[in-house]
């Protein structure tokens, strides 16, 4: 009954978005693997990879969704969003240099910045003001289990494929098939989405959309954050309201997050190539270890959503970080000791419970910022956050390359881990200064 209504509560254009999702989530969990085992890429080039694609999503996410608005149309942008990632999959299936694919994913980087964005703005233009919250869940919630059917995809494809054709070849054919289903997206799209009768140039924050603007991404994911950056609530006088306001909790707040955010970077930039460098697991396997993560996720942003909602954001974000420092010291432990099987099934496990922190980061850090913000100021706010944690991952990214080839894997995960301990201890300062300024100061309650 619960999907007959999901079904039919749901426009019909939403479920258009699901190939392309399922080639995104190929070109996310993929490219790190591909530029090292394929191309003969270092880690120090996957983080230099990374943060270029990021970067060009930072300069795309803008452009795309100023451009929408001016010229009054959403298509084109879909279309071309859609028809510039199937090409870049398509030339990076067949790329024989670091440099080849470095240029597409960057590109594809560039344009596929524009599909997400202006498919939220084109959701908020064609549902009722009151229905954005329901219908921002069932959005993010179809995102999220077409990352977990590609995962279970590409790790039985990985699985057999490797043996007939060899792992290179069944890498390189998951970017043709990602190719191919962004052109399926393309035909849905124009097949089920309609332009907007009339497009909103600004758009405010509403309550309503209290957790709910988060994205569901897997870690993997946050090395394209920038590209997921919702542009309708970012405003160009950020820097003027952090200047303002340059010590109040919700500036002390940023600082939290882009730590946080630069610590997840320097772990999880690594962590696939740590998996089969390392420890010796196939590409299969490790879509499986990234699948466990993203089931779980995809299973508690609605609960954990609710949960959030009633209680202090803040100390639930204290408490997840915490636990992702106990994760983080597993992963560092792991690399001292000498590789066996067992390591394998201990972070396998371990990763498991990053899908239950991330969720809560995910939608309690949403939840913060709004809450923190001052009021009829909470777009903007948004807008900044996402801004700052997009710049963190992209030094993350570089960090992570630098230190994990310097120094080796055990060096990069005990740094991250060191500034997730520090995170801990920085909301722990601000969980304190709320409660000593809390007559004065927006309540997180």
């Amino acid at each position: 009954m619960l999907k007959i209504n999901f079904l039919s509560s749901t426009p019909l254009w939403f479920f258009h978005l699901i190939p392309y999702k399922i080639g995104e989530c190929f070109f996310i969990n993929l490219l790190s693997l591909f530029i090292v085992q394929v191309v003969g890429g270092s880690i120090t080039d996957v983080g230099k990879t990374s943060s270029l694609v990021s970067l060009a999503a930072v300069v795309a996410f803008i452009l795309w969704g100023n451009l929408s608005d001016q010229l009054g149309s959403r298509r084109p942008f879909l279309i071309l969003g859609y028809v510039g990632f199937s090409l870049c999959m398509g030339l990076i299936s067949v790329a024989d240099n670091l440099i080849q694919v470095q240029q597409c994913s960057i590109v594809a980087g560039f344009l596929m910045a524009a599909i997400i964005p202006v498919s939220t703005a084109l959701l908020l233009e064609t549902v009722p003001e009151k229905q954005w919250s329901q219908s921002l869940g069932r959005f993010y919630l179809i995102g999220s289990w077409s990352f977990v059917i590609a995962l279970i995809g590409g790790g039985i494809w990985q699985e057999v494929f490797s043996d007939l054709w060899g792992s290179v070849s069944a890498m390189r054919s998951l970017f043709v098939f990602a190719a191919g289903v962004s052109l399926l997206s393309l035909i849905l799209c124009l097949m089920w989405v309609q332009e907007p009768q009339q497009v909103r140039s600004t758009r405010s924050f509403s309550p309503l959309l209290l957790g709910r603007l988060s994205v569901a991404v897997i870690e993997r994911g946050v090395l394209f954050y920038p590209s997921r950056m919702i542009y309708f609530i970012l405003r160009p006088e950020w820097l003027t309201q952090i200047q303002q306001q340059i010590y109040s909790p919700l500036n002390l707040y940023y600082i939290c997050s882009a730590l946080l955010f630069l610590a997840i970077q320097i772990v999880y930039l690594a962590f696939p190539i740590f998996l089969a460098e390392v420890l010796g697991a196939t590409n299969s396997l490790i879509f499986l270890i990234v699948f466990g993560k993203a089931l779980i996720e995809a299973f508690l942003y609605f609960p954990i959503g609710q949960f959030a909602q009633k209680h202090d954001s803040i100390k639930l974000l204290t408490w997840v970080t915490a636990v992702r420092v106990g994760i983080f010291m597993i992963f560092t432990i792991l690399a001292l000791l000498k590789p066996t099987p067992v390591s394998l099934v201990i972070i396998g496990f371990a990763h498991l419970f990053t899908g239950f922190t991330w969720a809560v980061i995910n939608v309690a850090s949403t939840l913060s910022v709004a809450r923190l913000a001052t009021k009829g100021e909470e777009g903007m706010a948004l807008g900044v956050y996402n801004s700052i944690i997009g710049v963190a991952t992209i030094l993350g990214s570089l960090v992570s390359g630098y230190l994990a080839a310097s120094f080796g894997y055990s060096v990069c995960f005990a740094t991250g881990t060191l500034l997730t301990g520090l995170t801990v201890v920085c909301f722990w300062l601000l969980e304190f200064i709320m409660e000593k300024g809390s007559e004065t100061m927006p309540s997180l309650r």
